[in-house]
């Protein structure tokens, strides 16, 4: 799907979200305990490495706008950042023990949450966002 250009980059990521949502489905399925436990250190180091900032990014530059700017939307950004809270909490509790059925269901929500952003949440705002708005999401910075 074409994205406007401020969106390119969360857009390109939220690809790499869905692969990554494949495989840890597949890993889960294969139930292969090695692979569980590469699949536990890959998705932290995914979490640290991209997935932390992806949220923040959205969380500052398009939530926050939207309970400024477009209380109409307000539900479904409220959803979304409910979903971010939720894998924040599941990652961590991810164990060897519990990696099957732990990953099986990360990845279903990340692929569903994914999915949502890119059908719902991104069409909003290339229609509704001001140019100003949509400047901030394309020169976001993160935090430290």
């Amino acid at each position: 799907m074409k994205r406007i250009e401020q969106l390119q980059k969360l857009s390109r990521e939220h690809h790499g979200s869905l692969v990554m949502a494949k495989n840890l489905m597949e890993v889960a399925e294969s139930g292969d305990d090695a692979a569980l436990i590469e699949a536990i250190e890959t998705l932290k180091a995914y979490d640290e490495d991209e997935l932390e900032v992806h949220f923040q990014h959205e969380e500052r530059t398009i939530f926050s706008v939207i309970f400024r700017n477009y209380q109409e939307h307000i539900a479904l950004a409220t959803t979304l950042l409910k979903e971010h809270g939720l894998m924040r909490r599941m990652i961590p509790a991810i164990t060897p023990e519990t990696a099957k059925k732990d990953l099986a269901d990360f990845g279903l929500v990340l692929r569903n949450h994914t999915r949502i952003e890119e059908r719902e949440l991104f069409p909003i705002i290339e229609a509704e966002f001001s140019d100003e708005e949509l400047a901030a999401i394309l020169n976001f910075v993160p935090l430290d």
